[in-house]
């Protein structure tokens, strides 16, 4: 079994971002505002695999970890050989911890689990700083940070500046 211990971090980025409360459109792929951010993110996706970036790694969490994943499944048909990491922040069912969690986001998440090359949970079930513990993982075995930031607090305001203290390139899509 494939660890995230396995994966050099030099060839992988890693994602953070907000739920899909705190995207534009409230992350709806149909509205422009999610088309145009989704069309930046592909840009760079590509100019990151250009650079030599195989591995995608996200937290699975409705809102940007899935809009990335989705776009890393479709660049997958033009790159076989990117791979998409999930990184689950625990095992046990999370869709029902967290209101953002609808039908929509529910399809989408198990139509990135069933696509996926790699999938690691960070414990069994959920604990106080789980999320926190996640993210740090995410960016420990990273060499560079894809996010959607809008500058305000919570954990991906958490996760970015982590990512800056272990040196790491941070691209903000907000």
């Amino acid at each position: 079994m494939v660890t995230l211990n396995d994966i050099s971090p030099d060839c992988a980025l890693c994602f953070s971002g907000h739920r899909p409360s705190r995207l534009p459109g409230k992350g709806n792929p149909d509205t422009s505002e999610m088309q145009k951010l989704t069309a930046a993110l592909r840009g760079e996706l590509v100019a990151a695999i250009n650079r030599g970036k195989t591995i995608m790694i996200h937290g699975c969490m409705a809102g940007w970890d899935l809009v990335c994943a989705l776009q890393v499944i479709e660049l997958k048909k033009l790159y076989p050989r990117i791979q998409l990491i999930s990184v689950a922040p625990y095992k046990s069912e999370f869709f029902s911890r967290e209101k953002c969690w609808t039908p929509d986001w529910i399809s989408r998440a198990r139509e990135v689990f069933a696509q996926h090359d790699i999938g690691v949970k960070v414990a069994e079930q959920y604990r106080s700083g789980i999320y926190y513990e996640r993210n740090k993982s995410l960016v420990n075995h990273s060499s560079e940070l894809i996010c959607y930031w809008d500058g305000k607090s919570g954990g991906t305001k958490f996760t970015v500046q982590y990512a800056r203290e272990r040196g790491l390139p941070v691209i903000n899509l907000a």
